[in-house]
């Protein structure tokens, strides 16, 4: 089934990326979003899925069994099995996360480790 997923466009060499942050909503019924907080060196970024289903996290999660202590993320690109809208499969380096979902983009605006200052 996976075995002829390739990496999502989305991001290129996505695995070199270090997740971050994970944030999981509920907005409305049927309407899941999953933000990924990532970095790489200096770079952090966002990115924002849609129409997540069949999220699981498993207890113990982000422990990781890489070298570096660092969980990864691995984006794939599943059009080819034409569920009903699904784009993209989600799978963390130690095994903890993973999610399916309808579309993915790079958050505009927001890195993963700043936030905007409020204003009075």
């Amino acid at each position: 089934m996976l075995i002829h997923a390739k990496d999502h466009p989305v991001l290129r060499d996505a695995v070199a990326w270090h997740l971050t942050e994970v944030r999981y909503a509920l907005p409305r019924r049927g309407d899941a979003r999953v933000v990924l907080g990532i970095h790489r060196g200096e770079e952090s970024l966002q990115l924002r899925f849609e129409g997540v289903d069949d999220f699981s996290v498993t207890s113990g999660f982000p422990e990781s069994p890489a070298s570096d202590d660092q969980v990864r993320v691995r984006i794939l690109d599943v059009t080819h099995l034409q569920w009903d809208g699904v784009t993209v499969r989600v799978e963390s380096s130690c095994g903890g996360l993973a999610f399916w979902a309808r579309s993915v983009r790079i958050g505009e605006g927001l890195s993963a480790t700043k936030r905007r200052a409020h204003r009075a």
